[in-house]
């Protein structure tokens, strides 16, 4: 006889992610299906460097042995600075903690706030990894519809009075959409947000990947305590040092540390020291500049191979930073027709249903940033066929 999983584990979502990875790395296909970042723009030569700085200094043992709960001071005095000169958030070292990844960071505050049936708001679509991080938790998802203009506001208030515990949501070129929230549209979620009882999770994620620059401050800079802004170093120099970060009101503070030690004790001394070492290395700006100009470029090419190939039945945005296109099928139709057809001609895509608490089923999600300029020329076309097997 084996124990019985708890009602926990049942709540669970599914990872409909990392499922389409195994199969997007199987021999002879393409994938715009994952949220993954290049790979060739990783800094090997840049990491090797900051490695051998952390090992042959005179702290490398150090960096080999536990560390503090809250993270590497050095690291999280950088980060409080980023977060001040490019977000107008007044953060000091002390109000940043360093988590393993910024999925991480969803999960504390699952852990903090939530009880079973407890209202979350999320963003319709939102990021799935958010959504399976919570579900854990078995709360009752309110959805906020998102669209170029910025959240719903009507739908956030009236979210709102349903008394949710947290809103989590992604200002900044959102997954899966590429959608950012304009300048006023913050200002009204930190108005919506104030005396509410909700606290909003602030994804940063992709924030340092604007061609243009960032969309609009910070919403944290407007409603501080209100507002937990996560962050990451996982788009932006390494998915696989699993460093993320969270600034948090100063009567969160203890609470979050005592959640991080019961759960990890603390992030991995070796990552943060060899992230700390890169950044002390490398101007962060100058590092950032070829890696937006070259997801920007493929983001043209991406939609110039959508406007030559795909009917004009199809819809899509223009993203202005991130990894995502948003496609749209017409009213009524069902994408994962679309999905499927295009999966027998070895090109994945990311079904947009999943990301929704409802509808979405006429959704596809399409990454530019992994595919080279070969594969988003030949998987357009792909699509483009996959298209025409369904009309």
């Amino acid at each position: 006889m084996r124990p019985r999983f708890s009602n926990r584990a049942d709540h669970v979502m599914e990872s409909y992610i990392m499922q389409l990875i195994s199969v997007a790395n199987r021999p002879g296909m393409i994938s715009f299906a994952t949220g993954l970042p290049d790979r060739r723009l990783f800094d090997t030569e840049g990491i090797r460097r900051a490695a051998e700085d952390v090992l042959g200094g005179p702290e490398s043992r150090d960096s080999l042995q536990y560390g503090t709960t809250e993270g590497l001071p050095s690291l999280r005095e950088k980060i409080a600075s980023r977060c001040r000169k490019e977000l107008a958030v007044d953060a000091q070292a002390e109000d940043v903690f360093i988590t393993n990844g910024s999925q991480e960071c969803f999960d504390h505050m699952g852990k903090l706030f939530l009880d079973p049936g407890d209202a979350v708001a999320v963003e319709n679509p939102g990021y799935l990894g958010a959504l399976q991080s919570l579900s854990v938790y078995a709360p009752r998802f309110e959805g906020v519809d998102i669209h170029e203009s910025g959240p719903d506001i009507s739908m956030l208030e009236a979210a709102l009075g349903r008394q949710p515990k947290l809103y989590y949501a992604v200002p900044n070129f959102q997954n899966p959409s590429g959608m950012s929230y304009p300048p006023e549209s913050r200002i009204a979620v930190a108005e919506a947000l104030e005396g509410s009882g909700c606290l909003l999770i602030e994804d940063d994620a992709y924030g340092e990947l604007g061609f243009r620059g960032r969309p609009g401050k910070s919403i944290k800079s407007l409603a501080p305590e209100d507002t937990v802004l996560t962050g990451s170093f996982s788009k932006i120099i390494s998915p696989g040092l699993r460093v993320g970060w969270m600034v948090v009101p100063d009567w969160l503070k203890d609470r979050v540390r005592t959640s991080i030690e019961a759960t990890c004790l603390h992030s991995g001394s070796f990552s943060q020291r060899v992230i700390d070492a890169f950044l002390e290395r490398n101007d962060l700006d100058a590092y950032l500049r070829p890696i937006r100009s070259e997801y920007g470029r493929k983001k043209r090419l991406f939609l110039d191979m959508m406007e030559e190939e795909l009917p004009d039945t199809l819809e899509w945005n223009n993203p202005e930073g991130g990894m995502f296109v948003w496609l749209r099928t017409p009213e009524g139709t069902d994408a994962m027709r679309l999905y499927e057809a295009a999966m027998a001609r070895r090109l994945v895509v990311m079904p947009g249903r999943p990301f929704h608490v409802r509808g979405g089923g006429n959704t596809l999600r399409l990454n530019f940033a992994t595919p080279d300029d070969d594969d988003i020329i030949t998987g357009m076309r792909a699509l483009r066929d996959a298209y025409r097997d369904i009309s």
